[in-house]
């Protein structure tokens, strides 16, 4: 026993087993770095890899027009009606988007069903572009479009915490808001939605 402890004492000061152990250190944080490094550039490549359709920024007539009428108030009691589609939903959101480089979002995506509208784009963080979605149910309450926010999503994972705080601090501005239209009729359909209403 007491031989066996002095050989190992031996060979634990032995230069070339304390080499072995550092270089055995040196490759272990070596493979460590290299995952992580593939790990990161990885991710990278799938964050920024774009497969949504870019909308052309584009504000239809149908929409200028009930926007003109809203901004000049010259038709307070005239009533208005309008369809808008999936496309001119997305198109109208881009065009609101495109002159607000500040806006860290972009590719807006819209789709409207008659049990609500489930949207998405993508988010620009830290010079990467990651994916969001969410999906809402859409209803009329005082003459006024609401939302209950059914799902929100980023990267095709659940939100954050901060995320859903973000979009819930949103949603009390948007009710504080006092909108010069008073909406009287909003059916969703497959693709579109009917909305009609009055100037006030």
């Amino acid at each position: 026993m007491k031989a066996e402890k002095k050989l190992n004492s031996r060979l634990d000061q032995s230069p070339r087993l304390v080499q072995s152990k550092r270089w055995t250190r040196y490759l272990n944080l070596g493979i460590a770095l290299f995952l992580l490094l593939a790990n990161f550039f990885a991710w990278l490549s799938v964050a920024s890899r774009v497969d949504l359709v870019e909308a052309a920024p584009i504000l239809h007539p149908e929409i200028a027009e009930i926007r003109a009428h809203w901004q000049a108030r010259d038709a307070v009691g005239q009533t208005f009606s309008v369809v808008v589609t999936d496309q001119m939903a997305m198109e109208t959101l881009a065009w609101f988007i495109a002159p607000r480089p500040n806006l860290p979002f972009s590719h807006p995506q819209i789709a409207i069903h008659p049990d609500g509208v489930v949207g998405g784009g993508l988010v620009h963080v830290a010079g990467l572009r990651t994916p969001v979605f969410g999906r809402a149910f859409i209803y009329l309450e005082e003459g006024k479009p609401q939302a209950t926010i059914e799902e929100v999503g980023i990267a095709g994972t659940k939100a954050p915490g901060f995320v859903l705080a973000a979009i819930d601090q949103a949603q009390a501005v948007y009710d504080d808001m006092s909108l010069p239209i008073e909406i009287t009729r909003l059916e969703l359909r497959e693709g579109e939605v009917l909305v009609e209403g009055i100037y006030r």
